[in-house]
């Protein structure tokens, strides 16, 4: 075995026990990793429990059953994440559930640690920043007057309770400063969630326009199939493809007959109704292998795979039968139309521009020979 290979062990099995522990989901593992970043606010309770226990100013049976609750507490929420039992709620982080249970434990912790009970109102103010940048506006008001109620309750008990360690006028100015600094975060957290909505809306218009600029650039607007620069580059695919012995191919070029008499009788809007009404007649005509695009004007080019027994004629005389009658403009419904095809096979290791000539050349037998037929180059040839 090599030393790389030596290295590489212990990282491979880091690695998986990782993936055991915090998922493999990317987002199930980012909520578990926030969960237990947060359990660390936790850990810092727990010692101060143990440390009040120790030197005595706490009841350690008290501060046992506290630490108890906060272990169970953060074993619920790692099961919670990690089985994925969290994915149901609208919030699968639970953020505002931990929070709660967090400022529930610290009030406790402050109701039992006597002359140490200041030091949680750290804690208590740091469980809110871990929440500030998965809550929305309604569950960080929820959170804040939770807290103010949970610990100014606390606040109030204690200095009835046992005035001897919280003084009520300590008490009142803790309470001050939960009152004054709490609702600041929320604040802060509902800014910061609007500004999250922004940012995430932003994202989504530049998603669309690159989408859009995408489709401008490979797709006719017109009419929605491919324009002449994609089409030529699926031609260069496929002759990639042929030229491994991959797949053998068929060039159609089709032109609409009498299409510029359209144009001068009814205007080019019927004309573009036309265009539009032939190009979706075509994509939904045709086999899924076959890909047609606009090549210019009333001229269309496909792309069409050979595959024997099926004819390549078959589609283009599909088409030609469902244009027979079909409407192809609303604002003329008795108009129709018909269309001229001449068809090439690509020859292997030969350019593409030359099977396209070939096709364009039966396209002119075509209407010479009296248009709304297919000839091929095959059939020129032979003649």
């Amino acid at each position: 075995m090599s030393l790389t290979d030596n290295a590489s062990a212990p990282a491979s099995l880091w690695a998986s026990f990782l993936d055991r522990v915090l998922s493999t989901d990317p987002k199930q593992r980012l909520r578990i990793v926030r969960s237990l970043m947060s359990a660390l606010v936790f850990v810092v309770c727990v010692g101060l429990i143990v440390y009040c226990s120790i030197i005595g100013i706490m009841n350690p049976a008290h501060g046992g059953v506290l630490a108890g609750l906060i272990a169970v507490s953060c074993t619920a929420f790692y099961v919670a994440l990690r089985s994925g039992w969290n994915e149901r709620f609208s919030d699968p982080s639970l953020t505002l559930p931990q929070i709660v249970a967090a400022l529930t434990w610290i009030c406790g912790a402050y109701a039992i640690t006597n002359e140490g009970h200041g030091g949680t109102l750290i804690l208590f103010a740091l469980v809110l920043v871990f929440g500030i940048f998965n809550m929305n506006a309604r569950r960080a008001r929820l959170s804040t007057l939770y807290a103010i109620v949970a610990m100014g309750g606390t606040m109030l008990f204690k200095s009835v309770t046992d005035p001897l360690h919280y003084p009520a006028k300590v008490e009142l100015m803790y309470f001050v400063f939960v009152v004054t600094v709490m609702p600041m975060i929320s604040q802060l957290a509902t800014q910061l969630n609007s500004m999250r909505g922004r940012l995430k809306e932003q994202k989504r218009e530049l998603e669309s326009a690159v989408v859009r600029i995408q489709e401008l650039a490979t797709r006719d607007e017109l009419t929605g199939l491919y324009n002449r620069r994609q089409i030529t580059q699926v031609l260069g695919e496929h002759a990639a493809r042929s030229n491994r012995g991959v797949v053998k191919f068929w060039v159609a070029v089709l032109d609409l007959d009498h299409f510029k008499q359209v144009n001068d009788t009814w205007g080019h809007h019927v004309g573009d109704e036309v265009l539009r009404s032939f190009a979706q007649m075509a994509a939904s005509v045709l086999r899924e292998t076959d890909v047609i695009g606009r090549w210019g004007g009333e001229e269309f080019l496909a792309v069409m795979l050979s595959v024997p027994p099926h004819d390549p004629h078959a589609g283009l005389e599909r088409l030609r039968a469902k244009l027979a009658d079909a409407q192809v403009s609303e604002s003329v419904p008795h108009l129709r139309i018909t269309f001229s095809a001449g068809m090439a096979a690509y020859d292997e290791h030969s350019e593409v521009k030359q099977a396209i000539e070939r096709a364009d050349k039966a396209l002119y037998i075509a209407k010479a020979d009296g248009r709304n037929r297919t000839v091929t180059a095959s059939d020129v040839a032979a003649s």
